[in-house]
């Protein structure tokens, strides 16, 4: 996910801005496995499967675009064409990334991620123990994605890939949080450079939440650190920044108490998200097109639903201060992801 630095206050009157050069489209919204975090199999819409015709008709009408994060809920692989869509938007000139729960992985998928162009792709992996890992992971084999991970690397050096950017990325919650430290020397042995942390986020607390979201909701509640919690993270964050230092492991870790500095959010001004269904939602944490979206853009097509009057009344409300409920419960604008 890709975070703007600049303010909606200075972006309030810009009601019609253009098209943003970052965009975040979904090659599929149905996954293999069952995260116990995860939103993307409790959709109303079942997901959908978006073709290589519907993905180029996108591009032609995002010009400017300069940098696509291919991925949103679902996995990516399953999509037959998803390295067509990396290879058609690498050959204009537009840096591509993904993430993975990389539990598809094949000798020859692993070849295409390395000759594809594709800039960085991120794997999702939250536990150096198979239990720990399965427990959150539903569906998932631990052996299976170690082994997928070193094939991965192992393509990238087979083909000379300099141009690919590996990296883990970890969802911390309660019950992993003492993995830091083991996932670190994972990603060391397997020839991995950097592991990305992010906290357990919840943005379903707000009250019109659908139904079929509550399960998932209460689980986050429970999943994610708590104030009792805090102290010990620290310690187990300063004891993985020393040990990441000594493997040669860039870490990044997330903050732990809200950021009162925060800067507002601008999703909805500069970076533009679209659902493997074609639904333009208004950023990266809503998910789902049942919260909140700003119209199909496989129907009306881009431009209508970037400037349309759902998208202009959301930035509205977003830079008077008084956002939407799929805003005002999300952590990444309380400062807190």
């Amino acid at each position: 996910m890709s975070v703007s630095l600049m303010t909606p206050s200075a972006r309030a009157i810009d009601r019609l801005p253009p098209l943003p050069r970052f965009a975040q489209i979904e090659p599929t919204g149905s996954c293999n496995l069952a995260c116990r975090m995860c939103t993307v199999n409790h959709r109303a819409d079942e997901g959908g499967m978006l073709t290589l015709e519907q993905f180029e008709r996108l591009l032609d009408q995002l010009p400017q675009l300069e940098e696509l994060h291919l991925q949103g809920l679902g996995e990516p692989m399953l999509n037959p064409q998803f390295f067509e869509m990396v290879e058609l938007a690498v050959s204009r000139g537009i840096r591509v990334s993904a993430n993975t729960n990389l539990t598809l992985l094949t000798p020859e998928r692993a070849r295409r991620v390395a000759s594809s162009g594709l800039h960085s792709l991120s794997v999702s992996i939250d536990a150096a123990h198979r239990e720990v890992y399965e427990a959150i992971r539903l569906k998932a084999s631990f052996e299976k994605v170690v082994r997928n991970l070193q094939r991965l690397v192992q393509a990238r050096e087979e083909a000379r890939a300099v141009h690919l950017h590996l990296r883990l990325v970890m969802v911390l919650m309660r019950s992993n949080l003492d993995e830091l430290a083991a996932v670190l020397r994972l990603a060391q042995r397997c020839g991995i450079g950097e592991v990305l942390v992010q906290r357990l986020s919840s943005d379903l607390d707000q009250p019109s939440l659908p139904g079929r979201y509550i399960p998932i909701r209460d689980y986050v509640q429970q999943a994610q650190l708590t104030e009792q919690d805090l102290p010990r993270a620290m310690q187990l964050f300063a004891h993985a920044s020393r040990l990441a230092a000594a493997l040669g492991v860039r870490l990044h870790l997330p903050r732990l108490t809200p950021n009162p500095d925060a800067r507002p959010c601008t999703w909805p001004w500069d970076q533009l998200y679209v659902t493997a269904r074609g639904d333009m939602l208004p950023c990266c944490m809503v998910g789902t097109p049942d919260r909140a979206n700003f119209g199909n853009v496989l129907q009306d097509g881009v431009a209508v639903a970037w400037q349309g009057e759902a998208a202009q009344q959301f930035r509205e409300q977003l830079a008077s201060g008084t956002p939407a409920q799929v805003c005002q419960h999300c952590a990444l604008y309380r400062g807190a992801f």
